[in-house]
């Protein structure tokens, strides 16, 4: 009758109702009994019984916001949401798409030094996101031995498809993949009517072709995304809203001027909506650059949340999701070589860039380079310039831990650039993160909305993969790419954690359109979590962040055990979905 038995499990079946204990049965990939099952009933031999007593059973998480589809044809086990209990992830986020592909492909490859360097990319640049397919197709095969095959976004999930993928993929379209493919290389102006067209067939494909809805990123390194108007997005929208696709965004930060601005942001979001009633999603809400201290950021997330309780009102359908964490860079970074990456490359290593950087001649050369606009982050003219945010987290010198880079250089009477440059040529093994650990009540007031969803930004590398594939530049993924969901259960989940699990799981399969997952009931998909709640841990505070997490038992994926007794079992069970 059945393959798999879950007995005795405390369900916690993801629509935010109450727990109760239960039995499972399992039949290929589906749940089809929700009750109690006699052992004798259990269908013998070749039935699998898992005893769950004490335990709570969950349906698989789903993550809204990753960008699994930039790492999946080399990482396709998926293996850091899996040992979360993470079994969906929609990607294709922040504009960014492997597809649809023209003569100019759209790649972010910021991280990968090695296949920049193949790719013939300026490693001076901020972000490097178009290439010659040529030269790409290239890059890709030696560095990661793909074949650069599809063009279209059913082309691309078609090769996902025949991946041995861990877990479920729901793609949105990346729009600034769109506008590539279409505009080439002169992607960066507003597109003229015939282009419009153009772009307005493609989307209509991707939608055809089970698109989950479209995706923009408005800030100014994300490109070609902030070079869309408002009329070029809004016929976008009606398009996907044809499909009742979902519209995600990642909203600019700053405003023309510079200025941190990130409610105009949202605003422009709307106004590109128009009178389409496009469900939206908000990316990866924060209050970084709204407040400097605890205070203001709690001010700023109030702020935050009235001003989204005000589009509800006038009829916005509106979620955001929010990693669960201040610690808010994208990754683990065990040096400040990321931050300095091109000048590393030139001198060869860390030491050598730490002894270039005490020669004054050396040093007026980066200021030549970051006049000319070659490394934005450093730029304090720029909107996209990081110094003011950079917190040092280890350094020889103990005055300077916990201390923002900003501020050391202003005590020694230095330029932020300045400063930075002596600092590191004291330590050239310092580490220093975009974090921000007094602002973390202000991301539980943003976690704790009904329209709230947790995230993680993540890709589907292991925690031990080296993003660079340079060792004097190492970066690894974030502690929340490996435990956000333990975190946010833990954190979240015990005033309610039928409502916590809801957020994460039934509220995002809603949200996104991504039908009979996220909720166990009978006839849904067998994508389900088996945890031990006293045992639920995250390592994202410890020293080493970079530890699975404990407590998550058994992972079912369409049916197939995924993990059990914490480790994987390499089924591949997952699917590319497509919305009906």
């Amino acid at each position: 009758m059945f393959d798999i038995v879950i007995k005795n499990g405390l369900l916690c079946d993801g629509t935010g109702g109450p727990i109760y204990l239960a039995d499972i049965g399992i039949t290929g990939d589906v749940v089809t009994y929700i009750g109690e099952i006699p052992l004798a009933d259990d269908s013998g031999e070749d039935c699998k019984v898992i005893d769950a007593a004490g335990k709570t059973v969950t349906p698989g998480f789903i993550d809204p916001h990753t960008h699994v589809d930039q790492s999946i044809l080399t990482a396709p086990a998926m293996e850091p949401y899996l040992k979360q209990g993470v079994t969906t992830v929609v990607t294709g986020n922040c504009g960014y798409g492997m597809a649809p592909q023209g003569e100019e492909v759209f790649y972010c490859s910021d991280l990968d030094q090695e296949f920049l360097d193949l790719a013939g990319a300026d490693p001076f640049a901020l972000l490097s996101l178009l290439f010659d397919r040529e030269k790409a197709a290239a890059a890709f095969a030696k560095r990661y031995a793909v074949q650069l095959d599809w063009r279209s976004f059913d082309e691309f999930n078609q090769k996902c498809d025949s991946l041995p993928l861990g877990g479920n993929l729901a793609p949105l379209v990346g729009y600034s993949a769109v506008r590539t493919a279409v505009m080439g290389r002169d992607c960066q102006r507003q597109a003229t009517e015939n282009e419009i067209a153009a772009l307005e067939s493609v989307i209509q494909d991707c939608m055809e072709a089970g698109a989950f809805g479209i995706s923009t990123g408005r800030d100014p390194m994300y490109i070609p995304g902030p070079f869309a108007s408002d009329e070029e997005m809004n016929r976008m929208l009606q398009i996907v809203a044809r499909y009742e696709g979902i519209f995600a965004s990642h909203t600019f930060n700053c405003n023309g001027q510079g200025q941190p601005d990130r409610i105009g942001g949202y605003g422009e979001m709307v106004r590109q909506a128009g009178e389409t009633a496009i469900k939206m999603n908000i990316s990866h809400v924060h209050v970084m650059n709204m407040a400097e201290d605890a205070a203001g950021a709690v001010k700023a997330a109030r702020k935050t949340l009235d001003y989204f309780k005000g589009l509800a009102a006038s009829g916005v359908d509106l979620s955001y999701d929010v990693i669960p964490s201040a610690a808010c860079s994208d990754y683990t970074l065990t040096s400040c070589g990321y931050y300095l990456s091109p000048l590393v490359l030139l001198a060869g290593t860390r030491k050598k860039l730490g002894e270039l950087f005490r020669q004054e001649a050396f040093r007026q050369r980066v200021h030549e380079i970051v006049k000319k606009g070659k490394m934005p982050i450093l730029d304090e003219n720029s909107d996209t310039c990081w110094l003011g945010e950079l917190l040092i987290t280890k350094h020889v010198n103990p005055a300077y831990v916990g201390q923002y880079l900003h501020h050391c250089a202003e005590k020694r009477g230095l330029s932020p650039l300045d400063g930075l440059m002596a600092v590191f040529a004291e330590d050239p093994d310092m580490t220093a993160d975009l974090t921000a650990p007094d602002f973390q009540q202000s991301v539980d007031l943003l976690c704790s909305s009904e329209i709230a969803m947790p995230c993680s930004d993540g890709s589907s590398y292991s925690k031990d993969t080296n993003l660079s594939g340079n060792a004097e530049i190492e970066i690894y993924p974030n502690s929340m790419n490996i435990s956000y969901i333990p975190r946010y259960l833990n954190r979240y989940g015990e005033k309610d954690f039928a409502k916590a699990v809801s957020q994460a799981s039934g509220f995002v399969a809603q949200r996104f359109g991504i039908e009979k997952r996220g909720v166990i009931k009978e006839g849904s998909f067998a994508d389900l979590v088996i945890m031990d709640r006293t045992l639920l841990h995250s390592f994202d505070e410890a020293e080493n962040p970079l530890q699975d997490p404990e407590g998550i038992l058994y992972v079912l994926v369409n049916g197939q055990i995924a993990v059990e007794n914490n480790v994987l079992t390499k089924k591949a069970a997952g699917r590319v979905l497509r919305k009906k």
